[in-house]
């Protein structure tokens, strides 16, 4: 079953077609934003590239996409499919109606989520996260930002705003941080912080991102407490650092977390270079269908698992499966069991 992924970002828009029994990219495409043009020629400029990936998987015999999944940047409404609050990164991007843009102009069933919950239930399905049903997933760049996958769903809150991870407050009267608080994470293991680090290290990279990683862990010791994931994954730009960046964050994890949790594998995420369109592609199955142990997809937004004619029952709290049994992070669909790694909590 192929998918198309869209990612909306600030500086590119990325799109590609994906196998979702294998979670490979088959075709790939990505313009520039220019996000001083406004939302509604942002929005132009996604459509196109999909439209012109779609005409590319015809003309080379891939077949057309059963569904789009859309991530993008700012406050998402995933059920509306609507953008509800953005920052000055994507200027005009608040009110654009994402979901109902894609399928007028694709004739396809289309989801849409934050690029940072894409992320994460990209790496669940194929990723670090595989086979796992409770996870955090923080991005470091820019910001920090942060998706919750629990009990196998995405874990949204009660406006939408869940899994704001870098806003969990370190020092309560600490920096000040973008969101109007003080004393975020964000604040302490971004890239501002990090460049911060280096200039009072004597730019020593490895001294600065060990700071970078004891902060990091600081965070991860509240947020491992809180959800008691069963692992914790780390991308965006920062986790190029590698295990500079991790082995401090685990160690302070060890010290710190109540005994539970001190083990809990923190990981690099591992779907780069290619994360933000299998993610959003990903995003296209979110309805509870039944999933094939062959099969990465069940199906997207009305779209039927293979040889289904009716639609399966919703799953309930009291049905969804226990940590012993991973489900989908979108729909909470049961999961084929993943291959053991040896010694993985080791690395916690």
């Amino acid at each position: 079953m192929n998918l198309l992924g869209i990612d909306i970002g600030g500086t590119k828009i990325a799109g590609g077609l994906v196998d979702m029994d294998a979670g490979r990219v088959l075709l790939r495409s990505r313009v520039p934003t220019e996000a001083e043009d406004g939302g509604p020629v942002v929005l132009r400029r996604a459509l196109d590239l999909a439209r012109s990936l779609v005409s590319q998987a015809r003309e080379q015999g891939l077949g057309e996409p059963l569904a789009v999944g859309v991530g993008a940047g700012g406050q998402i409404d995933p059920v509306q499919g609507v953008v509800v609050s953005a920052t000055d990164v994507l200027p005009g991007w608040a009110g654009t109606p994402l979901r109902q843009a894609f399928e007028d102009g694709l004739n396809l069933p289309t989801s849409v989520d934050n690029d940072v919950n894409a992320l994460a239930v990209g790496e669940q399905r194929f990723g670090a996260g595989r086979g796992h049903n409770d996870l955090l997933y923080l991005a470091l760049g820019t910001g920090v930002g942060g998706a919750i996958i629990s009990g196998g769903r995405l874990h949204h809150g009660a406006r939408g705003a869940g899994g704001e991870l870098g806003h969990l407050v370190l020092f309560p009267d600490g920096l000040p941080c973008t969101c109007g608080g003080r004393g975020c994470l964000e604040q302490y293991a971004n890239g501002a912080a990090y460049a911060r680090y280096r200039q009072e290290e004597g730019d020593d990279e490895a001294r600065a991102a060990y700071r970078l990683g004891e902060m990091l862990g600081l965070g991860l010791v509240s947020l491992t407490n809180l959800f008691d994931p069963d692992r914790i994954i780390i991308g965006g730009g920062l986790a190029d650092l590698g295990e500079s960046l991790l082995e401090p964050a685990r160690r302070v994890l060890r010290e710190r977390a109540l005994p539970g949790g001190r083990d809990c594998p923190v990981l690099p995420a591992a779907l780069a270079p290619d994360a933000s369109v299998i993610g959003a592609a990903t995003l296209g199955c979110p309805h509870p269908l039944p999933l094939s142990p062959a099969s990465g997809c069940a199906g997207g937004r009305g779209v039927p698992a293979a040889g289904s004619t009716a639609a399966a029952p919703k799953v309930s709290p009291s049905s969804a499966p226990s940590r012993g049994g991973a489900v989908d992070g979108v729909s909470g669909t049961p999961l084929p069991p993943a291959e053991p790694e040896a010694g993985e909590r080791g690395r916690g």
